[in-house]
């Protein structure tokens, strides 16, 4: 948002011969409250002066003897660090105002100066003017961003992942016993060690599949399954969690032999994100519901927890 603050403290340089336009452009910017105003009488002085301080916005006078305004305004666009300047053309010729504008500049006013003509070319110039710098703004903070986002993700695919997997994979040895017999309190840990090693690579694999949905390299891999198959592998990977939080899985409703195309990883990574948001804002004791049921040609898989719930204020 532009407020009234940043248009008075924008940055005007007023361009004419005559001194007693100048002293009037001059009085009327201070009088309407603009703080940052620069004048010359010397044309030939503009395009340093802006390469200098960089104006918010330029008025200028057409006819002056030496470099008229039309030269300047050449000068001015030969300056390739400026793409977007703000020139307010000043002339009491009528035939000038067309050629003004296809030479660069954004409006025009008349002499005599109708003084609420200037003002309020001006205020509203002005205002888009640095509507325009605030949005080029944002986009620039919204790429730094994004570039910040990517190499976020970057780091998480190539640092965090692998040791994830080793760690998994030497849990998974560990279990099974290759290494020597573990006393079951042992066991008991490695198996919370190995669900929860599990949640943290399923993470990973969101941040990913996020990235890969954002630049449209999100795939499926389509193919007949079992439903209910697959719901109970989810449920029965995710019973540990749900004991880490006291919490019960129950299969409430079910449609044995239930056929569905879909990507089977792409499901039980849905699954997944609903049981385990449900497990950990479900109160301790209590269960978490899933049920397959059949709704026409459709299929229903609903999870259902008996939390709070989200406050009727949001």
């Amino acid at each position: 948002m532009v407020t009234e603050s940043d248009i008075l403290n924008a940055s005007i340089l007023i361009v004419d011969d005559q001194a007693a336009n100048v002293s009037l452009l001059e009085r009327l910017l201070r009088e309407a409250g603009y703080a940052c105003v620069a004048s010359t009488m010397n044309p030939r002085e503009v395009c340093a002066l802006h390469r200098k301080n960089r104006y918010d916005l330029i008025l200028l006078d057409l006819r002056m003897p030496g470099m008229d305004g039309f030269q300047v305004m050449e000068g001015l666009k030969t300056d390739a660090a400026d793409g977007d300047l703000l020139i307010l053309v000043i002339t009491a010729q009528p035939g000038h105002k067309l050629r003004a504008l296809q030479a660069g500049a954004k409006d025009f006013i008349s002499k005599p100066f109708d003084l609420v003509d200037v003002k309020t070319r001006i205020h509203n110039m002005l205002e888009v003017r640095l509507l325009y710098k605030k949005l080029e703004n944002d986009n620039k903070m919204l790429k730094r961003l994004d570039r910040m986002k990517s190499e976020f993700v970057s780091t998480v695919s190539h640092e965090l992942r692998p040791p994830l997997t080793s760690i998994r994979d030497s849990l998974e040895v560990l279990a099974s016993g290759v290494a020597g017999s573990l006393p079951d309190k042992a066991r008991s840990f490695i198996e919370i060690a190995q669900n929860n090693c599990e949640r943290l690579i399923r993470l990973i694999n969101d941040i990913l599949d996020i990235e890969k949905i954002e630049s449209g390299q999100m795939s499926f891999a389509l193919r007949p399954l079992d439903l209910m198959e697959l719901i109970d592998q989810t449920v029965k990977a995710d019973e540990g969690f749900a004991a880490q939080h006291n919490v019960r899985l129950q299969l409430v409703a079910a449609q044995p032999g239930a056929k569905v195309h879909a990507d089977p990883d792409r499901l039980a990574q849905v699954m997944t994100n609903l049981i385990s948001n449900a497990c950990k804002f479900s109160p301790p004791g209590t269960t978490v519901d899933i049920a397959v049921t059949r709704e026409g040609a459709r299929l229903k898989v609903a999870v259902t927890d008996y939390g709070l719930g989200i406050s009727d204020e949001f």
